[in-house]
């Protein structure tokens, strides 16, 4: 168990949602967006847990609400976790993409 200068036990997390990454080099506040998506989207119960437990829920629903884009089971998780709706999440909702197109 690693402990950082905040006092705070890192999650100990499996290779099936950080199957490309050193976990060991991973710096978990620099990059917490990515890691809360990337268990959500790929992490097993107990990596969830344990990302709860390290970050808290306002970061985490924080980091699921504002993601440019999630796979649908971090949605899920977020509505079953957090009791979020689906149209909170900013990759649910329509694009405000301007929309040119020519007279020709």
């Amino acid at each position: 168990m690693t402990v950082t200068g905040k006092n705070k036990t890192l999650p100990q997390l499996s290779h099936s949602a950080f199957w490309d990454i050193d976990l060991t080099n991973l710096d978990f506040d620099r990059y917490g967006d990515f890691t809360i998506i990337r268990v959500f989207e790929r992490g097993t119960p107990k990596d969830i847990q344990q990302i709860i437990n390290y970050y808290g829920n306002a970061r985490i629903i924080n980091s699921l609400l504002n993601a440019s884009s999630l796979q649908p089971r971090a949605i899920a998780l977020g509505q079953i976790f957090f009791d979020i709706s689906p149209n909170q999440f900013a990759c649910s909702r329509p694009s405000q993409q301007v929309m040119s197109y020519s007279q020709y």
